[in-house]
């Protein structure tokens, strides 16, 4: 239960965080002569000067009402950006390059709060990882565990043929595998005869700690102490996953940094794109990967599986790519093609990247 409260008190604090990064939004009438922050004559809602408010909230209510105002209005600019960026992605990152930024949502308190949104939904969402792929949830039992059974006598085939070449490196990798592969296929055929207590995700911390206990576990990373902390990790995965979750929301602008190289090469040759530019389009387009995140996350948790669900779902990102990188630099249908193409792979490099940070700082740490 705590960790809800965390993550709601999280949630809230980044949406008045990001509020507070936006510029203030005309509608409210002024009760004073003279802003309080700076004393300039007040002639409107809001300072001249500062762009401080006129008028201060003072009571209890007031204070509950700009956390809600924070989470859920946004200066009621999330209404006017969500259509936007879901539906016409280019039109709004085009727009607001132009300096249309009145009536949008600024793309970092818009990541912010995404990523915040996001930590929040996965602190109460929960997977049902008693399972293997999906064709195999419903399977037959008796099929399961016949496929299971011919699976590890293939791995024993082989485990027994590196026993008699005398290969002691295949032999520990083959057995560490076998066991494995019998605690996931052990789930699936659990799952498919109905005993939903068993955890594939548990089982297989428990064999790496005790695999790493046995010395069977292998770590090279091409540096003696980060090899060594690897090791005294893999004493306790589950402590590591946490760290790794943890870790996960706190660094992921490290994504813009690491998006804008591969947007720069699409586009060195144009005068008119800056890296500003980039930044406005990798903000605003991260923002929607999250959002399809916290969707698929929700799905998955009501064990929603239908392909009509999952495929649009998994198409989402090119269509979103093509659309945000055809109106945001006005290119034409092969430019924008070859571009999408050219970023979806360089996006799987960039989290591919930042995974590894993860893991050396989940290990490290």
């Amino acid at each position: 239960m705590s960790n809800e409260i965390e993550a709601g008190g999280a949630l809230a604090t980044a949406a008045l965080a990001a509020d507070a990064l936006q510029p203030p939004a005309a509608g409210k009438t002024a009760h004073a002569s003279h802003c309080a922050n700076c004393g300039t004559p007040l002639t409107g809602p809001f300072c001249s000067a500062c762009g401080q408010r006129a008028h201060l909230h003072r009571s209890i209510g007031d204070v509950f009402h700009e956390v809600v105002h924070g989470v859920t209005h946004f200066d009621g600019r999330f209404w006017t950006t969500l259509p936007m960026l879901l539906f016409r992605p280019g039109k709004l990152i085009r727009s607001y390059i132009e300096g249309q930024r009145s009536r949008y949502i600024a793309p970092v308190p818009l990541f912010l709060m995404v990523v915040f949104l996001m930590f929040f939904v996965l602190s109460f969402v929960s997977f049902d990882d008693t399972v293997g792929p999906v064709e195999l949830q419903n399977a037959d039992p008796a099929k399961s565990r016949a496929e299971l059974t011919r699976t590890l006598a293939d791995i024993d085939r082989d485990l027994a043929a590196a026993r008699a070449a005398g290969d002691a490196a295949k032999v520990k990798e083959l057995e560490t595998g076998r066991r494995l592969v019998d605690i996931v296929g052990n789930g699936v055929v659990d799952k498919a005869e109905g005993k939903t207590d068993t955890s594939i995700s548990d089982k297989l911390a428990e064999e790496i700690a005790a695999a790493n206990e046995r010395g069977e576990t292998r770590v090279n990373f091409g540096v003696p102490w980060l090899d060594e902390k690897a090791k005294q990790a893999l004493k306790n995965p589950k402590l590591v996953l946490y760290k790794l979750q943890t870790k996960a929301y706190k660094l992921s602008f490290l994504l813009v940094p690491l998006s804008l190289p591969w947007l720069w090469l699409a586009f060195f040759w144009r005068r008119d794109v800056a890296m500003y530019d980039h930044a406005i389009f990798t903000l605003y387009s991260i923002s929607f990967i999250s959002l399809l995140f916290i969707a698929a996350s929700l799905l998955l948790s009501a064990d929603v599986v239908t392909s009509a669900v999952w495929v649009p779902l998994l198409l989402a990102p090119a269509v979103h790519m093509f659309a945000s990188v055809r109106g945001a630099y006005a290119l034409s249908v092969w430019g924008a093609a070859w571009r999408t193409a050219y970023l979806m792979f360089a996006a799987l490099l960039s989290l591919s990247f930042y995974l590894i940070i993860l893991v050396v700082l989940g290990v490290v740490d």
